[in-house]
């Protein structure tokens, strides 16, 4: 079985000048259609293979495209940035470029944004310094500004990490704060989850609003496991790969999801042969079973 890492991308509007476009140019972009089409958008960069370069900082990385059809894309992706590598054999130092790469699927479909990312553990192309997300977020951002817009790319959590913390903390000294950041609008569900109020207060105010639990008198934060609302609140952020800041008394703030990150599997018989035409549509059908598995939320 292949492993891959599950994020999700999250797209905000671009209000004031910040790129290299004319200001007139920039005024007459209408950055609430950007919006309404922002997946269609995506989908077209995505679409134009001709122009379609993975790069970050004046790097660009090799690519071969495995997928594009209706929102759906794969790709492999090497990590050309390596410097040549030397080994010695039969009394001979021999220098050897090495490109590993990794595979990328992007769900686009309407109403999805997801990726998914090949983890290979130790074996992985991209390591910790130079994540692969960087590298598609950095390619997404430069593309979409002139739409006047911008993405983020952050990893899916599992909600019962932050459930974890909470138990732990309550049984010591309780909690002094918590802090639940919601994204901006973006996927409809995630603001059914938080509640539309913050949603409008993000569109009004051209803000990420945050909602700020501090305890009063200096008393614990009380987090009940039944409250609907507490219950949404956690999974709008585990959702939206937003992590939740948590301060235990007498301990430092934790940020919960870093350390608990959304896998899934994929049989390894799935990836092989993409580049066959008379295999692609068994292919391409595992891959679509593949993402359908994929959840909005993970406990």
């Amino acid at each position: 079985m292949a492993k891959f890492q599950i994020y999700t991308y999250m797209f905000r509007p671009v209000m004031e000048k910040q790129q290299e476009i004319p200001f007139e140019e920039f005024e007459q972009i209408d950055v609430q259609e950007s919006l309404d089409r922002k997946q269609e958008l995506t989908g077209k960069i995505l679409d134009n293979e001709e122009r379609l370069k993975f790069e970050f900082n004046d790097t660009e990385y090799e690519h071969e495209t495995y997928i594009s059809k209706s929102g759906i894309y794969m790709f492999r992706i090497a990590n050309n940035g390596h410097e040549p590598q030397k080994r010695e054999f039969g009394f001979k130092v021999i220098t050897e470029t090495n490109h590993p790469s990794s595979l990328v699927i992007i769900d686009n479909r309407k109403d999805r944004q997801v990726i998914a990312v090949e983890d290979k553990g130790n074996k992985s192309a991209f390591k910790k310094k130079l994540p692969l997300t960087d590298i598609i977020q950095a390619t997404l951002r430069k593309k979409l500004q002139g739409y006047r817009l911008t993405l983020d790319i952050s990893p899916k959590y599992h909600t019962s990490s932050f459930w974890q913390v909470v138990d732990v903390a309550m049984k010591m000294k309780g909690i002094e704060v918590v802090e639940f950041p919601f994204p901006y609008p973006n996927l409809p569900v995630i603001p059914n989850m938080a509640g539309e109020y913050f949603a409008d207060v993000a569109r009004r105010t051209n803000s990420e609003a945050t909602l700020k639990l501090e305890g009063q008198n200096k008393e614990s934060v009380r987090l009940n496991k039944e409250d609907l609302w507490v219950l949404n609140a956690v999974k709008a952020c585990a959702a939206s790969g937003r992590p939740i800041l948590i301060k235990p008394k007498g301990s430092a703030k934790k940020e919960i999801g870093v350390e608990n990150p959304v896998f899934e599997e994929i049989p390894n018989a799935a990836l092989t042969g993409l580049d066959q035409k008379d295999l692609f549509d068994s292919k391409f059908q595992a891959i679509v079973e593949f993402l359908n598995k994929i959840k909005l939320v993970y406990e």
